[in-house]
């Protein structure tokens, strides 16, 4: 958020080939360096914006320095408002919610997802690699049963249950899990 009657981020242009910014009196803000939170900050010289007429609308700071911040994964956040945007995208978007955020939904609901009771990466990851695992063939079971089809498809489902039930109590001689 910008202060009322100040430039914005978008009024200066990046320039990719010298990963510097250009602001609006043609002047280049370069690269200076990486802050923790994975932001690059590219700072103007204070000796050019001392004479700047945009000055009073670029920045308030003593030493005339502007500074503007770029997330490293700025590029890809991009490219996918850029894909986002083009023709017949936004119908696939919509269908996000029926298909994505679905799985998500029901694995807060009915798989215990909205805490962890488990301590450690590791074993939260098995837990969550287990049960999605089981997550992921329930779907074409339920289209099968709807369509009459489950006789061949319930072999498979039990059979990969099966090596899942192995993996998981494998894992359970290992010691990962709580």
């Amino acid at each position: 958020m910008t202060k009322q009657g100040f430039f914005r981020k978008y009024d200066y242009v990046y320039d990719e080939y010298y990963d510097s910014y250009i602001c609006p009196n043609n002047q280049m803000l370069p690269y200076v360096t990486t802050n923790r939170d994975g932001y690059r900050e590219y700072k103007s010289c204070g000796h050019i914006c001392d004479k700047c007429p945009y000055l009073r609308q670029c920045t308030e700071s003593k030493d005339h320095v502007k500074l503007i911040t770029r997330h490293v994964w700025e590029p890809y956040m991009e490219m996918c408002e850029d894909i986002r945007h083009t023709l017949g995208m936004h119908d696939l978007y919509s269908k996000r919610k029926e298909t994505i955020e679905r799985i998500f939904g029901t694995a807060k609901e009915n798989h215990g997802f909205r805490y962890t009771q488990m301590y450690g990466n590791a074993r939260m990851r098995m837990k969550t690699g287990l049960t999605f695992a089981c997550m992921n063939p329930k779907k074409p079971a339920k289209m099968k049963f709807r369509n009459g089809q489950l006789g061949p498809f319930l072999r498979s489902f039990i059979f990969e249950i099966i090596e899942i039930i192995k993996r998981k109590n494998k894992y359970e001689k290992t010691g990962l899990v709580y």
